[in-house]
């Protein structure tokens, strides 16, 4: 090989560098942005699990870091434990990928802890590693500002890793359909995987261009020994010295005890950081649930949860610059936040207010939350389908009146397992264009604990009003945010034959509901479909009639909706309820 002038081996080492620590926070963020809601929506764990797990993946981050530490500045050398980390972290990359492919039958949730943990050593191996190893390149003191100028960069590439990774990685996800699914999570894990396979490839090619230096002494075993030594010895003896390293002098090195001194005066500026980031990273997790629970859209556009996170980065390259070019300046006119600490304490403060007005936001958006039975209760929806007002006469609350084409729902019943309910149902006998002989019917219903049930009223084949109780809600599935929907189809007279529903969206999807014909069953009901949210076009037809009905609806994220159709007299009508909504999410 042609051995290049020191400017272009230069050049080239630190685009590497640079180029490798992109790739590496693109594939990182991207993975991280996307877990807890794969977490709670594929794997199934509920949000205070899902939390639990991200946070100790993200603790484990933060902690192997220090290993990756011991392994560069003591044995293997920079270079070496970059790279080894590296593919590590690729094969847990790998692995997560494979965990969301449902069709190659492995375990999802052990691939996936198995790829966590794997991901956590391999970024904590090189998370204390990059940027020094970046800094060996420049001869000091003559290239002080080259090296100034390359951590700038080199930080500000950090951020645009991260900010490009969590941007793509939500949209790819939702943007494909993949295994039967709305969302594609193999492809959501699989972009960050390619971003680190290239992330090593372009490290490796660097090598030729690196200085590297090979570890002389065990610098982290020296720390232990003279701060443990010090320590004995200052708990040993009467003699005081300024600072208790002191008590080490004349066992070992002076300027070893001198760098101790610095690193014990950060270590007590770095106190209230783990306080910050423990609530930091909650971004990833609980402001990610809360966002989810949301409404997403903006100016049209509809913003994905996961990608809440990319504020973050994106302040930091707008701020940057800002503060660096016009803001420090300006203060520094007046004397204000000329100082570190200042600075410091003022962004602390701005945090806390962030932290402060994420709490108030989550006690507003509990209002909204779905009222879910708890044990020994249940909760029974009663829909109207008939064309004039009724009266329910019930145990719970007395008498509650229930407008036509209209659903209310009877909250914390007490119920033990299964309890039976009677309750008289009055209707005027003038029904609309129905006429009924007597106008009070007695209706007996059935709670199951922790359930939610539908009980459509409306009326058979002689004109008589009877209740049709559905399927209990599914409602733990709709966590997901799919909106879900079942057709509850009454017949009357049998005029219509092979009934179709057709609902169809903008980007042209469609699902099609058959109707049984059936001369002994009233009711015909769907199981529920799971449908991207969005705008629907509803058509009904039948032999009789191919437009019975069109009509368009919305169907919002997280919402669980009834269609209920009612033959009358050959014709439909038809009304859409939302039996409940869990939250919106995309």
């Amino acid at each position: 090989m042609i051995p290049m002038p020191f400017g272009a081996s230069y050049q080239i080492a630190v685009f590497c560098i640079i180029a490798t620590e992109f790739c590496e926070r693109f594939s990182f963020c991207g993975l991280r942005t996307i877990l807890s809601i794969y977490l709670r929506n594929i794997l199934l764990f509920s949000e205070n699990v899902s939390t639990v797990i991200y946070h100790v993946f993200m603790m484990g981050c933060y902690i192997v870091p220090l290993i990756g530490a011991i392994c560069a500045d003591s044995y293997f050398g920079r270079y070496r434990t970059i790279r080894n980390f590296a593919l590590i972290y690729l094969m847990g990359n790998i692995l997560m990928c494979i965990a969301a492919v449902p069709s190659l039958e492995l375990p999802p949730v052990a691939c996936s802890v198995l790829g966590l943990i794997l991901i956590a050593i391999g970024t904590g191996g090189i998370k204390p590693c990059v940027a020094a190893f970046g800094g060996e390149q420049f001869h000091l003191p003559d290239q002080r500002e080259l090296l100034t100028h390359f951590f700038s960069i080199f930080y500000f590439t950090i951020n645009l890793g991260g900010f490009v990774g969590m941007i793509l990685a939500p949209i790819m996800k939702k943007a494909v359909s993949c295994f039967g699914d709305d969302t594609c999570y193999a492809l959501g894990f699989g972009f960050p995987a390619a971003l680190m396979f290239l992330s090593i490839f372009l490290f490796i090619i660097g090598k030729n261009f690196y200085k590297l230096k090979t570890p002389k002494r065990n610098i982290m075993l020296e720390f232990f020994k003279c701060g443990s030594y010090a320590l004995a010895t200052s708990c040993a003896t009467k003699k005081r010295y300024d600072h208790w390293l002191d008590n080490a002098r004349g066992k070992f090195d002076l300027t070893l005890i001198q760098e101790m001194k610095i690193v014990c005066a950060i270590l007590l500026l770095y106190t209230p950081l783990p306080i910050f980031w423990s609530l930091f990273d909650q971004q990833g997790s609980r402001w990610t649930f809360q966002a989810s629970h949301m409404d997403g859209n903006l100016l049209g556009t509809q913003i994905v949860p996961d990608q809440m996170q990319v504020v973050n980065p994106a302040m930091v390259l707008v701020l940057i610059p800002a503060f660096d070019r016009i803001f420090y300046p300006c203060f520094a006119k007046f004397g204000i936040l000329e100082n570190s600490l200042h600075r410091m304490a003022l962004g602390g403060v701005v945090a806390g207010l962030a932290f402060f007005s994420a709490g108030i936001l989550e006690l507003v958006l509990e209002t909204t939350y779905p009222e879910l039975p708890e044990r020994n209760h249940a909760s029974i929806n009663v829909v109207n389908t008939l064309p004039c007002d009724l009266k329910v006469i019930n145990p719970f609350n007395g008498v509650q009146i229930i407008n036509s084409s209209e659903i209310f729902r009877f909250k914390n019943m007490g119920c033990h397992n299964y309890t039976k309910y009677s309750v008289t149902i009055e209707a005027p006998l003038y029904c609309g264009p129905l006429r009924f002989h007597k106008h009070r019917f007695q209706l007996d219903v059935v709670s199951v604990e922790y359930q939610i049930d539908t009980v459509l009223i409306g009326i058979n084949p002689n004109d008589q009003i009877q209740a049709y109780i559905t399927d209990p809600v599914d409602f733990q599935k709709s966590l997901s945010g799919t909106p879900r929907i079942r057709i509850a189809y009454i017949k009357g007279a049998n005029l219509l034959h092979n009934v179709t529903v057709t609902l169809k969206n903008a980007a042209g999807l469609e699902d099609v509901y058959f109707v049984h014909d059936s001369k002994t069953a009233s009711l015909a009901v769907s199981a529920y479909m799971e449908l991207p949210q969005g705008i629907y076009e509803c058509k009904i037809s039948s032999n009789e009639d191919k437009h019975l009905y069109e009509r368009n609806f919305h169907l919002a994220l997280g919402g669980v909706y009834s269609l209920v159709i009612r033959e009358n007299k050959g014709y439909v009508e038809v009304s859409i309820k939302t039996i409940i909504q869990i939250f919106n999410y995309n």
